[in-house]
């Protein structure tokens, strides 16, 4: 047993060690449009924080809000999300696949309800310096379980990087 926990300790550290050669995790802020079953064309925003365990895997947390108002009825939905983030850098450029599960809430002035949520997709970032980055593009495949029903949305995002040193 003692021997299991010493090589459990040599592999975090070791991680950590390896995902310290570039930067321990992000924050990013950007924009969103969900087009899809539940809200066409709805405009928002994404913040994302994640830390790296490795060169090329993060863990992320992801929070996003969209809105759409159409004359006198007022909608939106908000997803908290949670997953793994594959990644490969070349020289500037750093393209990305995620796969993230939570819940999503659907509110208006009509009706509203929580339920699960899933998003597949990737993108790709553009590193202006150490610190700095711009997420070019960010395309999701959305899912959610809302009203008893399954909804699917395509939701792109673009935005502003900032790595922590």
């Amino acid at each position: 047993m003692r021997k299991l926990a010493l090589a459990v300790l040599v592999l975090a550290f070791c991680s950590t060690g390896w995902a310290q050669r570039n930067s321990p995790g992000e924050i990013y802020l950007g924009y969103s449009l969900l087009d899809g079953d539940t809200l066409s064309k709805a405009s928002g925003f994404e913040v994302t924080l994640m830390g790296n365990v490795s060169d090329w895997l993060g863990l992320k947390a992801d929070l996003s809000g969209n809105y759409r108002s159409d004359g006198p009825v007022h909608a939106h939905e908000l997803n908290v999300l949670f997953g793994p983030q594959v990644s490969d850098h070349m020289d500037r450029l750093t393209v990305f696949a995620h796969g993230l599960i939570g819940i999503a809430h659907f509110g208006g002035n009509v009706a509203s309800d929580t339920g699960g949520a899933w998003v597949l997709g990737g993108g790709a970032d553009y590193d202006l310096n150490r610190s700095f980055a711009v997420r070019v593009a960010q395309l999701d495949y959305h899912g959610g379980h809302v009203f008893s029903t399954s909804q699917t949305d395509f939701r792109f995002s673009a935005g502003l990087i900032f790595r922590f040193r």
